[in-house]
Protein backbone atom coordinates (compact mmCIF):
# COMPACT_ATOMS: atom_id res chain seq x y z
CA UNK A 1 0.00 0.00 0.00
CA UNK A 2 1.45 3.40 -1.01
CA UNK A 3 1.97 6.26 1.46
CA UNK A 4 -0.97 8.49 0.38
CA UNK A 5 -3.37 5.57 0.66
CA UNK A 6 -2.00 4.71 4.10
CA UNK A 7 -2.51 8.29 5.27
CA UNK A 8 -6.04 8.34 3.92
CA UNK A 9 -6.73 5.14 5.82
CA UNK A 10 -5.31 6.69 9.00
CA UNK A 11 -7.65 9.67 8.63
CA UNK A 12 -10.70 7.49 8.04
CA UNK A 13 -9.85 5.41 11.11
CA UNK A 14 -9.30 8.60 13.16
CA UNK A 15 -12.67 10.00 12.11
CA UNK A 16 -14.43 6.75 12.92
CA UNK A 17 -12.70 6.55 16.31
CA UNK A 18 -13.62 10.16 17.09
CA UNK A 19 -17.26 9.62 16.10
CA UNK A 20 -17.49 6.45 18.16
CA UNK A 21 -15.79 8.05 21.14
CA UNK A 22 -18.20 10.97 21.08
CA UNK A 23 -21.10 8.54 21.48
CA UNK A 24 -19.43 6.21 23.99
CA UNK A 25 -17.27 8.48 26.12
CA UNK A 26 -19.97 10.81 27.34
CA UNK A 27 -23.69 9.95 27.58
CA UNK A 28 -26.51 12.41 27.11
CA UNK A 29 -26.84 14.77 30.04
CA UNK A 30 -29.58 13.56 32.37
CA UNK A 31 -30.18 16.95 33.93
CA UNK A 32 -32.10 18.15 30.87
CA UNK A 33 -35.79 17.23 30.79
CA UNK A 34 -36.99 14.82 28.10
CA UNK A 35 -39.21 17.40 26.39
CA UNK A 36 -36.51 20.02 26.17
CA UNK A 37 -33.95 17.39 25.23
CA UNK A 38 -36.05 16.22 22.28
CA UNK A 39 -36.73 19.74 21.12
CA UNK A 40 -33.06 20.73 21.12
CA UNK A 41 -31.97 17.56 19.32
CA UNK A 42 -34.47 17.83 16.50
CA UNK A 43 -34.64 21.55 15.82
CA UNK A 44 -33.79 24.96 17.11
CA UNK A 45 -36.95 26.72 18.29
CA UNK A 46 -37.70 30.37 17.71
CA UNK A 47 -36.10 33.16 19.74
CA UNK A 48 -39.38 33.68 21.60
CA UNK A 49 -39.66 30.01 22.58
CA UNK A 50 -36.03 29.96 23.71
CA UNK A 51 -36.57 33.02 25.87
CA UNK A 52 -39.69 31.54 27.47
CA UNK A 53 -37.71 28.44 28.45
CA UNK A 54 -34.85 30.50 29.81
CA UNK A 55 -32.49 29.59 26.94
CA UNK A 56 -31.14 32.91 25.72
CA UNK A 57 -28.00 31.74 23.97
CA UNK A 58 -26.04 28.61 23.15
CA UNK A 59 -22.46 27.58 22.50
CA UNK A 60 -22.04 25.46 19.38
CA UNK A 61 -19.37 22.76 19.60
CA UNK A 62 -17.37 21.55 16.59
CA UNK A 63 -14.42 19.25 15.90
CA UNK A 64 -12.23 20.43 13.04
CA UNK A 65 -9.83 18.04 11.31
CA UNK A 66 -6.96 19.60 9.37
CA UNK A 67 -3.48 18.68 8.09
CA UNK A 68 -0.58 18.54 10.52
CA UNK A 69 1.64 21.61 10.44
CA UNK A 70 4.33 20.85 7.89
CA UNK A 71 2.75 17.47 7.21
CA UNK A 72 0.88 15.91 4.27
CA UNK A 73 -2.37 17.61 3.07
CA UNK A 74 -4.55 15.07 4.86
CA UNK A 75 -6.65 16.00 7.92
CA UNK A 76 -4.87 14.17 10.74
CA UNK A 77 -4.92 16.96 13.36
CA UNK A 78 -8.06 17.72 15.38
CA UNK A 79 -9.10 20.79 17.36
CA UNK A 80 -12.19 21.88 19.31
CA UNK A 81 -14.04 24.98 18.12
CA UNK A 82 -16.53 26.76 20.41
CA UNK A 83 -18.76 29.61 19.28
CA UNK A 84 -20.11 32.59 21.21
CA UNK A 85 -23.18 34.57 20.21
CA UNK A 86 -26.35 33.55 18.40
CA UNK A 87 -26.22 32.61 14.74
CA UNK A 88 -29.33 32.32 12.57
CA UNK A 89 -31.35 29.83 14.65
CA UNK A 90 -33.51 28.78 11.72
CA UNK A 91 -30.45 27.45 9.89
CA UNK A 92 -28.95 25.75 12.93
CA UNK A 93 -31.10 22.63 12.66
CA UNK A 94 -29.73 21.94 9.18
CA UNK A 95 -26.16 22.62 10.24
CA UNK A 96 -26.32 20.20 13.15
CA UNK A 97 -26.52 17.20 10.83
CA UNK A 98 -24.06 18.43 8.20
CA UNK A 99 -20.45 17.30 7.77
CA UNK A 100 -18.42 20.06 6.09
CA UNK A 101 -15.44 19.23 3.87
CA UNK A 102 -13.22 21.84 2.22
CA UNK A 103 -10.25 21.55 -0.12
CA UNK A 104 -8.33 24.35 1.58
CA UNK A 105 -6.98 24.65 5.11
CA UNK A 106 -8.42 28.12 5.60
CA UNK A 107 -10.78 28.67 8.51
CA UNK A 108 -12.69 31.34 6.57
CA UNK A 109 -13.59 28.76 3.91
CA UNK A 110 -16.04 27.27 6.40
CA UNK A 111 -18.84 29.74 5.74
CA UNK A 112 -20.94 28.25 8.53
CA UNK A 113 -18.39 29.54 11.07
CA UNK A 114 -18.65 33.09 9.71
CA UNK A 115 -22.21 33.33 11.03
CA UNK A 116 -21.02 33.28 14.65
CA UNK A 117 -19.79 36.52 16.25
CA UNK A 118 -16.90 34.88 18.14
CA UNK A 119 -14.88 31.68 17.81
CA UNK A 120 -12.51 29.90 20.20
CA UNK A 121 -10.10 27.24 18.88
CA UNK A 122 -8.38 24.88 21.32
CA UNK A 123 -5.90 22.15 20.43
CA UNK A 124 -2.78 20.23 21.43
CA UNK A 125 0.23 20.06 19.13
CA UNK A 126 4.03 19.59 19.20
CA UNK A 127 6.00 22.51 20.58
CA UNK A 128 8.13 22.60 17.42
CA UNK A 129 5.93 20.98 14.77
CA UNK A 130 8.15 21.88 11.78
CA UNK A 131 11.41 20.68 13.37
CA UNK A 132 12.67 17.58 11.47
CA UNK A 133 13.58 15.91 14.76
CA UNK A 134 9.94 16.22 15.87
CA UNK A 135 8.76 14.33 12.81
CA UNK A 136 11.40 11.64 13.33
CA UNK A 137 10.54 11.13 16.99
CA UNK A 138 6.80 10.98 16.35
CA UNK A 139 7.26 8.59 13.43
CA UNK A 140 9.29 6.30 15.70
CA UNK A 141 6.46 6.45 18.32
CA UNK A 142 8.51 8.54 20.77
CA UNK A 143 7.19 11.51 22.70
CA UNK A 144 7.96 15.15 21.95
CA UNK A 145 7.36 18.35 23.96
CA UNK A 146 3.79 19.51 23.38
CA UNK A 147 1.83 22.69 23.92
CA UNK A 148 -1.83 23.53 24.42
CA UNK A 149 -3.08 26.36 22.26
CA UNK A 150 -6.05 28.73 22.42
CA UNK A 151 -6.88 31.04 19.52
CA UNK A 152 -9.67 33.60 19.51
CA UNK A 153 -11.35 35.15 16.47
CA UNK A 154 -14.08 37.67 15.83
CA UNK A 155 -15.69 35.48 13.12
CA UNK A 156 -13.69 33.07 11.00
CA UNK A 157 -13.30 35.65 8.22
CA UNK A 158 -10.99 37.66 10.50
CA UNK A 159 -8.40 34.93 9.96
CA UNK A 160 -7.32 35.90 6.44
CA UNK A 161 -4.21 33.76 6.39
CA UNK A 162 -4.21 30.02 5.83
CA UNK A 163 -2.85 27.53 8.33
CA UNK A 164 -1.42 25.63 5.40
CA UNK A 165 -2.52 23.49 2.49
CA UNK A 166 -4.78 20.47 2.44
CA UNK A 167 -8.27 19.16 3.13
CA UNK A 168 -10.21 20.13 6.26
CA UNK A 169 -13.31 18.55 7.81
CA UNK A 170 -15.72 20.29 10.20
CA UNK A 171 -17.77 17.95 12.39
CA UNK A 172 -20.66 19.44 14.43
CA UNK A 173 -20.70 17.81 17.87
CA UNK A 174 -23.69 19.57 19.41
CA UNK A 175 -24.65 22.63 21.42
CA UNK A 176 -24.59 23.79 25.03
CA UNK A 177 -27.75 25.75 25.88
CA UNK A 178 -27.24 28.69 28.21
CA UNK A 179 -30.19 28.86 30.60
CA UNK A 180 -31.30 32.03 32.28
CA UNK A 181 -32.55 30.29 35.44
CA UNK A 182 -29.22 28.63 36.18
CA UNK A 183 -27.28 31.81 35.44
CA UNK A 184 -25.11 29.99 32.89
CA UNK A 185 -23.88 32.10 30.00
CA UNK A 186 -21.73 31.45 26.96
CA UNK A 187 -18.89 33.15 28.83
CA UNK A 188 -19.21 30.55 31.60
CA UNK A 189 -18.87 27.74 29.06
CA UNK A 190 -15.80 29.33 27.47
CA UNK A 191 -14.28 29.89 30.92
CA UNK A 192 -14.72 26.19 31.70
CA UNK A 193 -12.86 25.27 28.52
CA UNK A 194 -10.04 27.74 29.16
CA UNK A 195 -9.68 26.73 32.81
CA UNK A 196 -9.49 23.07 31.81
CA UNK A 197 -6.80 23.92 29.26
CA UNK A 198 -4.71 26.21 31.48
CA UNK A 199 -4.77 23.86 34.48
CA UNK A 200 -3.23 21.08 32.37
CA UNK A 201 -0.78 23.15 30.36
CA UNK A 202 2.35 22.31 32.33
CA UNK A 203 1.71 18.78 33.58
CA UNK A 204 -0.89 16.53 31.95
CA UNK A 205 -0.29 17.83 28.44
CA UNK A 206 3.43 18.56 28.50
CA UNK A 207 4.45 15.68 26.19
CA UNK A 208 2.77 14.52 22.99
CA UNK A 209 2.85 10.97 21.67
CA UNK A 210 0.92 9.58 18.68
CA UNK A 211 0.09 6.27 20.38
CA UNK A 212 -0.20 5.27 24.05
CA UNK A 213 -0.03 8.84 25.26
CA UNK A 214 -1.60 12.29 25.05
CA UNK A 215 -2.25 13.64 21.56
CA UNK A 216 -4.59 16.06 19.80
CA UNK A 217 -7.47 13.58 19.71
CA UNK A 218 -7.23 12.63 23.40
CA UNK A 219 -7.15 16.34 24.35
CA UNK A 220 -10.22 17.09 22.23
CA UNK A 221 -12.17 14.21 23.76
CA UNK A 222 -11.07 15.11 27.31
CA UNK A 223 -12.21 18.70 26.76
CA UNK A 224 -15.59 17.58 25.38
CA UNK A 225 -16.03 15.29 28.38
CA UNK A 226 -15.34 18.18 30.76
CA UNK A 227 -17.80 20.46 28.97
CA UNK A 228 -20.44 17.74 29.02
CA UNK A 229 -19.93 17.01 32.73
CA UNK A 230 -20.11 20.67 33.72
CA UNK A 231 -22.68 22.10 31.31
CA UNK A 232 -24.24 19.25 29.32
CA UNK A 233 -23.80 18.95 25.56
CA UNK A 234 -26.92 18.37 23.47
CA UNK A 235 -25.26 15.99 21.05
CA UNK A 236 -25.84 15.61 17.32
CA UNK A 237 -27.23 12.11 16.79
CA UNK A 238 -26.03 11.62 13.22
CA UNK A 239 -24.46 13.39 10.27
CA UNK A 240 -26.80 12.84 7.35
CA UNK A 241 -25.54 15.48 4.93
CA UNK A 242 -22.12 16.27 3.46
CA UNK A 243 -21.27 19.78 2.29
CA UNK A 244 -18.32 19.85 -0.13
CA UNK A 245 -16.66 23.15 -1.02
CA UNK A 246 -13.49 24.80 -2.19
Amino acid sequence: MDTPRCLQLVFIVTLVVASGALHCRYPRNNRVSANRHNRLDTSISSSLTNTENGIEDSVQVFLRFSPLIGGPPIPLHVEVILTEGDADKHKDAERKGTLYIRKTNNLASMAVLNTYPQLHRLDFLPENPTDPSTVVRLASLQSVPGKLRHRYYVTASSDAKQDGRGITVLLPVGSIPCQKKSGATSSNVISTALDFTNERRDNVYDDLRIFLGKNCLSFALDLLLELNNVHGIQRVDSWNKIDFGE
